[in-house]
This record gives structure tokens, C-alpha cells and sequence, in this order.
């Protein structure tokens, strides 16, 4: 039997070289490669060595894929060639021939494989344009060849029709990362890559940003489009006094220099700069925060790739685009806006010292309240958080309306409360058109103007001291994701939506949040139909409407609590108990149906009290003639079976009612808790 000095020795090359070859670790002209392996196809027995590492004799040779790569350590190629070796390994009659070349041209001119009927296929890897004319060495004619490419190339270059050609779709996920930011708030979004051009056209990911952003109506700035390379420039992005609050990297090493900058200026992901990154490397997943990153479909490209080796019957011109994959995870977080787009600031940015209460009740201002309708705990606890916090800081509070949903009552009543002369106007419209004029009065008044969650039309920002609302982004976000992470538990996936058709930014904001986090985070679940309604008396029909066209719905998503409870008396006439519903904020009808296990296993609720301090302390502010953030968004929280007993009281101060805790007590898994 002939061992690796004969080999050598035939092949006139070195120990060394024979090694390389068989065991693939270092590059080898492919002139060599032929002239080791033709000696090694003449033994007529092979030394151990090679059968471990092949897996086979002369006798039983397998079929062999050419994949030719031009830089294995590409994340990108990287992982295709993992992929197929990973998809062929408990295939005995295949082997994947790995061939790493920097000039493709060169290697494919000259390369001449052992025995060519073995070879059915082959794979070209790219990276980049190859810059010349590609022509198919003769030899390698007879089996498919199967050109991937993670960004769009000119097809021109390749001088023959009997190629495939499979692209990661690069132009659509950035387009959907650009989409998914946007959907989070963001206006602001840099674009760190290294782009090349075709014939003076941008690449794939450079053609996907720009597209997304118009079709997003934001005006491109250049200054967002940095190269990768380029470290001083995304410093100086960075350093801005209003820097993007989002990156799309396409680079580790950029991704590696911004995360540096971060941390030299004591800067934090996600809470100051939101990044989305291409090419998912297995450390992001582990990096904290969990890098959101783009990943090519390598399983689907491998699959596509085998297809084509494997049924060769006719050729495909046009290059086949196969998704990407956007893996969410917590390096990208939502900004909540108000209604001019505004960031929304949080509570402790409006917090005053012992020596501001003072100065605050020395002036003793007044103040009045103006609620569109007071018949619900909500406006209660809101009323509740203003008044305590008022006598805490000396502010009388003069007079509380009522106006019913009635725009023409809340007119009237506001000009009734301004008769008083007060110094802070709390209000939130009823509706946005017809009491429009008399708000702006209001703001054109010595009084402060502090709205509770709209801004009726018309109203520029100069108009009023500062809108206070829950943080809609969040709020939408928690009751979507208390749907569909319910729905995964217990196996549903199809789900119908009934949101509210109206011109409240506030919300549309929520709707918006929630139908985005279930389409994006939950892929595995589908909403198969969608209704609106513009008033809580149509909810009942518009149900019964909605699963009558889509009966496999499974779970339901509803702007708030007062639908939700219309939602549930149109599923028990539909004989439908069974499906899930999603929903914002709580009430007794909805937390009792939580505690008894029924539709409703989580919701997200706001925390009026709290919001009602918020706007105690805005009008504080105020009086003070400090700045007030123009939107400031209280945070809300999540309630389920479990916890509910204990956000009840702090939602609204109190204990749950006896049925409440009975029901929740009376189930088998209850755990009890100092509440």
C-alpha cells in the first residue's frame, strides 16, 4: 500500500503539499490539486489517511459539488458552505469540494477535476463583481453551475445562459429594516456600508434604504450614508447634537467601532442609538444587548442550490432572489411620538426639588379641569393623581366639568372655566375639530394649556405647555405581544384585528404598534382579517362581521377596554368563547374575566394616577417657567392572571373586589403573594 512519501514522490510535490490537498488547509494551485489527485485515482488501494478523510474508495467514489468561494471567511459564504456540507452529510452518494480562490477567474480557466463525471454541480461563492468576463472552463460544462451572490451583480459579466444565478434578497431587507425603524418612531437612520456601484447604480442595500425612505416620506440626507470604512466620519455622526437615533451596519468591524464610541461616551443600546446590523454572527445573540440583526436564508439558498443540481432540466435566466431574515432582538427599542412627531420624554425629566415646592405655593396658582366624559375609572384616578399632587404643591384647583363626548357642552364649559381666570387649564378634548377655536384661545391666554393625550387640529406646539399621555408605542407593543405570545403558547395562529378608525394620533399610534410587533415578532402567526370601527356601538356587528368571513380566527386584537368588553357579548351570541382577545387597559368586566381563565389572559394598562401627577407636575413646571417637554409618555404595564391582584392596586389604588380574588384564588396554580 503506498503512504503519503510515495504519493509525494509521484506527484513530485512535498509531503506538505499531498497533506494540503487531501486535508483541504491551505491554498493549492488548482494545477497541483490535479496532479496529487491524479495519483491518488491511480492506486489501486488507498493508504488510511485519505479513506478517513474521504470516507471512500476508488471503488465507491461519491459525487462530488464543486464550491468555489472567493473569501471563506465571509459570514455570507461562510455559512452557504456550512449549510451544504451540514445538508449532505448523511447523503452517502454526495461531497461537497470546497475550492477557496481569490481569483475565481484564474481558478475556473484552469481548474480540471480529477474525474469530471463525478462532478454534478458547482457553486460559485461572490462577494463582489469579478471584473471580467466569466467563461466556463470546458471541463466543468457538462454538470450546472450555480452562481450566489448576497448582493445583486451585472449578469452580463458571465458570457454564457447556462448558469443559475441565486441573490440574497439585500434590497428587500433593507428595505423592511428601514420600514421596521420607521415603524418604531425612528426619522433619524444612518446607514453605515461600504457601497459599491454597477455602471454608476448603487448597490442592493444602498437602492433599499433610499427607496424605503421616500416611500416613507423622509427626506434623504447624505450625511446618513457613511462608509464602513470611514471610522472618523461615523464619530462624527455620532457626535452630532442631533445624531441619528438608528444604525443599519453592514459591517462587523463598523458595528465594532460604533459600539466603541458608545461606550467611551457612557452612551447606551438601545436607549440612545437603536442598531440593526446585516450578516447574523453568532456572538450577537450573546452580546447584550442581543444584536437585531438581517440574516440571509442560508437553508433556503442551500435547498434552492441542491434543486438546481439535482433537476437540471432547464435553465433559468433570470437570477432567483431568496428573503432575508430580520431576527429581532433588543438592540432596536420604539420611540414614542406625539402628535408633531416629537420624542416623548419621560416623568423624571419634569421632577422638581424641595426648593421648587416652595417657590411653587408661594405663588398660589389655580388651576381647572376638563374632562370629555368623567363615568370612568380612568378619568377618576387621573382627577386623583392631579389633586393629590396639587395640595401638595399649593395649586387650587377651582372647578372639574364633565362634557359627555359632547363637543358643543365642552365648549361652553371651557369658556365657563376661563371666566375664572385660572393659571392652568387641564383638558383633553373630546373631539378635534369642533373645539379646535376654543383651545386655541386657551393658548393664546396667560393660562398654561396642559392637554391629557390629544392635541386638537390646528394647534401648533407654541400653543400649549405639553401633552401628557401613556406611552402609546409601549402600550400597543404590550397588548400585541400579550396576544400573540399567548397565542404561541397555546398552539393558535390566526388572528383577526378590530382597530379604531379615527384621526387620534394617539390611538392610531397604539393600533399601529400593535399589528406591527405580531406581524414582525410573531412570523408564525397570520392576521387573516381586519375591521375599524369609529364608535364603540359598532363593535358588536363589526365582530360578529369579522368572524363570519374568517371563522378559523383564533384570537382577537381590540384598540381598548370599552370595545373588548362589546367584543366579548359578540362572542358569546357567536357561540365563540374560545377565542383569545388582546386589548389595552383594564377594567372589572375584563378583570374578572382574566381571573377566571377565560379570553383574556394579558393586557396592557395604563396608569391614570400616575399620569395624573405627571400632569400635576408639567403645570408645576410650568408655574416655574421652566422648559416642559412637549410629549411626555408615562410608561404602562402588563397584567396577567398572575400579577393581577397585585396591578390592580396599583392601577387604582386599591384592593380587587372579593369575586375578583375569589376567582383568581380558585385557580389550581394561584400562588399567593403579598399584595
Amino acid at each position: 500500500m503506498a503512504n503519503i512519501q510515495d504519493i509525494a514522490k509521484m506527484a513530485g510535490v512535498s509531503v506538505a503539499t499531498v497533506s494540503h490537498v487531501v486535508n483541504r488547509t491551505r491554498y493549492v494551485s488548482p494545477e497541483t490539486v490535479q496532479r496529487v489527485e491524479e495519483v491518488i485515482d491511480s492506486l489501486e488501494e488507498l493508504p488510511n489517511f485519505i479513506i478517513k478523510k474521504r470516507g471512500a474508495s476508488p471503488k465507491d467514489k461519491k459525487q462530488q459539488i464543486l464550491v468555489f468561494s472567493t473569501d471563506i471567511f465571509h459570514p455570507f459564504q461562510a455559512d452557504i458552505i456550512q449549510a451544504l456540507q451540514e445538508k449532505t452529510s448523511a447523503n452517502s452518494e454526495l461531497h461537497i469540494v470546497h475550492v477557496q480562490t481569490e481569483d475565481l477567474l484564474q481558478t475556473l480557466s484552469s481548474y480540471s477535476p480529477t474525474n469530471p463525471k463525478l462532478n454534478i454541480g458547482k457553486v460559485l461563492l461572490l462577494d463582489r463583481p469579478l471584473g471580467g468576463s466569466l467563461k466556463i472552463h470546458s471541463s466543468l460544462k457538462p454538470s450546472p453551475t450555480i452562481i450566489v451572490s448576497e448582493n445583486a451583480l451585472d449578469f452580463t459579466e458571465f458570457e454564457t445562459n447556462e448558469v443559475y444565478k441565486i441573490i440574497s434578497d439585500n434590497y428587500k431587507g433593507t428595505y423592511d429594516s428601514v420600514r421596521h425603524l420607521v415603524n418604531h418612531g425612528h426619522a433619524k437612520i444612518a446607514l453605515v456600508h461600504d457601497c459599491f456601484k454597477q455602471d454608476g447604480v448603487p448597490d442592493d442595500i444602498l437602492k433599499g434604504y433610499k427607496s424605503a425612505l421616500k416611500d416613507c416620506n423622509i427626506a434623504l440626507n447624505k450625511e446618513y450614508i457613511i462608509e464602513s470604512s470611514a471610522v472618523e466620519n461615523i464619530h462624527e455622526i455620532l457626535s452630532k447634537r442631533e445624531p441619528p437615533t438608528a444604525l443599519i451596519i453592514t459591517s462587523e468591524t463598523a458595528l465594532l467601532q460604533v459600539l466603541t464610541f458608545l461606550n467611551s461616551r457612557n452612551l447606551q443600546c438601545p436607549d440612545d442609538l437603536s442598531i440593526l446590523c446585516f450578516n447574523d454572527r453568532r456572538w450577537f445573540k450573546l452580546f447584550n444587548p442581543a444584536l437585531t440583526a438581517v440574516r440571509p436564508d442560508v437553508g433556503q439558498i442551500s435547498d434552492k442550490i441542491l434543486s438546481y443540481i439535482r433537476n437540471d432540466t432547464s435553465q433559468e435566466k433570470e437570477p432567483s432572489y431568496v428573503p432575508v431574515k430580520l431576527h429581532l432582538r433588543q438592540s432596536t427599542s420604539g420611540i414614542a411620538r406625539g402628535p408633531f412627531g416629537e420624542k416623548a420624554a419621560s416623568v423624571d425629566s419634569i421632577q422638581i426639588t424641595e426648593q421648587e415646592v416652595a417657590t411653587v405655593r408661594s405663588k398660589k396658582p389655580t388651576a381647572v379641569i376638563s374632562f370629555h366624559y368623567t363615568g370612568a375609572a380612568w378619568m377618576h384616578l387621573h382627577e386623583r393623581g392631579i389633586r393629590d399632587l396639587f395640595n401638595e404643591l399649593g395649586i387650587s384647583l377651582l372647578a372639574v366639568t364633565d362634557a359627555h363626548f359632547d363637543p358643543e357642552m365642552q365648549i361652553k364649559q371651557l369658556e365657563g372655566l376661563m371666566a375664572l381666570d385660572p393659571d392652568i387649564v387641564i383638558a383633553i378634548p373630546t373631539e378635534n375639530n369642533k373645539t379646535s377655536e376654543i383651545f386655541k384661545k386657551i393658548g393664546e391666554s396667560r393660562a398654561k394649556l396642559i392637554l391629557i393625550t390629544n392635541v386638537p387640529h390646528g394647534m401648533e406646539q407654541q400653543d400649549y405647555i405639553s401633552c401628557v399621555s401613556v406611552n402609546e408605542w409601549s402600550h400597543g407593543r404590550l397588548a400585541g405581544s400579550g396576544l400573540g405570545s399567548t397565542m404561541r403558547e397555546e398552539g393558535r395562529t390566526r388572528i383577526g384585528m378590530l382597530s379604531f378608525d379615527s384621526d387620534f394620533y394617539a390611538t392610531n399610534q397604539r393600533d399601529t404598534a400593535a399589528h406591527q410587533i405580531l406581524v414582525e415578532e410573531y412570523p408564525d402567526l397570520e392576521v387573516v382579517g381586519e375591521e375599524q370601527f369609529k364608535d364603540e356601538s359598532e363593535v358588536i356587528d363589526k365582530t360578529k362581521k369579522l368572524i363570519q368571513e374568517h371563522p378559523a380566527i383564533e384570537g382577537i386584537y381590540v384598540s381598548w377596554e370599552g370595545p373588548a368588553t362589546k367584543v366579548l357579548e359578540a362572542l358569546k351570541e357567536l357561540d365563540r368563547e374560545d377565542i383569545l382577545i388582546g386589548t389595552a387597559d383594564l377594567d372589572y368586566e375584563l378583570a374578572l374575566n382574566m381571573a377566571k381563565g377565560k379570553n383574556i389572559k394579558k393586557i396592557s394598562a395604563q396608569l391614570p394616577y400616575d399620569q395624573g401627577k405627571a400632569l400635576a407636575l408639567a403645570a408645576a413646571n410650568a408655574v416655574l417657567d421652566k422648559y416642559v417637554p412637549k410629549f411626555i409618555g408615562v410608561e404602562p404595564v402588563e397584567v396577567t392572571q398572575e400579577n393581577l391582584l397585585k396591578m390592580w392596586k396599583r392601577i387604582f389604588h386599591e384592593s380587587a373586589s372579593k369575586e375578583i380574588m375569589e376567582a383568581v384564588k380558585a385557580n389550581p396554580y394561584y400562588l399567593p403573594t403579598k399584595i
